[in-house]
Parts: structure tokens; sequence; C-alpha cells
């Protein structure tokens, strides 16, 4: 029942998600057939899309426990998985509705079995993902007095050089580092 009520609310992110992302192309393409959507309404969609689907995540990776199938060894080359997810959150930049959030996660399910390192940078990169989502609907919020503007420029540019960073540090074998990171997953 759990799953049910987790995986309801991540479907419920992923279209709002998807609704906000139609009423920007409404904004942006004007096409005389389709009526325009209103800012408010796109700003609201977000916000709640990016909760809704962080509440669908963070119950679904908290009810099932992982069990690593191959035993903790250190490698000498590091693995191209490790910084693939860490640069996955970029895909929101390139038009994915909540690609900050699901990259990560899918990928994290994906790769999490194979490795302790993919499990371990996989919940990392998660956590920073969640807590970002956090700063975005924050400023979401905050964008109807104007600040909001400002503070998602500088969490944007935040986030993509905290993600850069981390996918150079993984890149040369280096662990994890997301400053300001919630621990949502353990």
């Amino acid at each position: 029942m759990l799953k049910f009520v987790c995986i309801s609310f991540l479907a419920l992110g992923a279209g709002l998600a998807l609704l906000a992302a139609a009423g920007v192309a409404a904004v942006v393409l004007p096409v005389p057939s389709l009526p325009v959507a209103s800012f408010s309404a796109v700003i609201l969609a977000l916000a709640f899309a990016s909760l809704a689907a962080m509440t669908g995540i963070i119950g679904l990776a908290r009810s099932t426990p992982v069990t690593v199938e191959q035993p903790l060894q250190q490698t000498a080359s590091p693995d191209w998985r490790i910084v693939v997810l860490h640069l996955s959150g970029l895909s929101a930049y390139a038009g994915v509705p909540l690609g900050h959030l699901f990259g990560p996660w899918i990928l994290w399910l994906l790769w999490r079995r194979h490795a302790h390192g993919l499990d371990a940078n996989g919940r990392a990169a998660l956590n920073f993902a969640l807590t970002i989502s956090i700063f975005y609907v924050s400023a979401l919020i905050l964008v109807f007095f104007f600040v909001g503007f400002i503070l998602l420029g500088i969490i944007i540019l935040f986030h993509i050089i905290v993600l850069l960073r981390n996918g150079w540090r993984a890149s040369i074998n280096l662990p994890a580092h997301y400053p300001l990171s919630i621990n949502f997953l353990n």
C-alpha cells in the first residue's frame, strides 16, 4: 500500500511537471488555438510538482532496503557510471521536467546494486537533488515577491557548479562532496 501511495505521488509530480512545461511552451510559443497559461499557474504547478515528486522518491527510496551484490572493493580506475550519475542532474537544463530529481533517482535505482560506490554516490547525488528541490520550491514561491528571480539565478548557478565539481571529483576517484545537502537517505 505504501509503495502505491509513493508511486501515486511520483506520478502526480511528473504529471504536474509536464503540465507546467506545457504552460511554459504555451507562453513562449503562442499557438492561436491553445489557451495561454498564467505565470502564477505555471509557478505553482512547478512547486507542487517538485513537492509531490520529492515525497514519492523519498518514500520509495526508504521503503526498499539495498543489498549490494558485489563485495566492497576499491578500483584503480574511476567508474564512468558514477560520473554520469553525478552529472545526470544537469538534464533539467536540457529541458527534462524535474530532470534534476529524476536523473539521479533513476540512475541510482538502476545501478545501486552493482557496487557499493555506486550506491553511496547515488545516495549523495539524490540527497543533493532533494535539497535543491527544496531550494527551488522556496525560490519559486518568492518569485511572487520578485526576490525569487535573484534566488533562482543563484540556485541554478550553485547547482550547476556543484554537479560539475562532483562529476570531476568522481572522474579522478575522489569522494563526492555536496555542500548544504540534507541527508534524507542514510
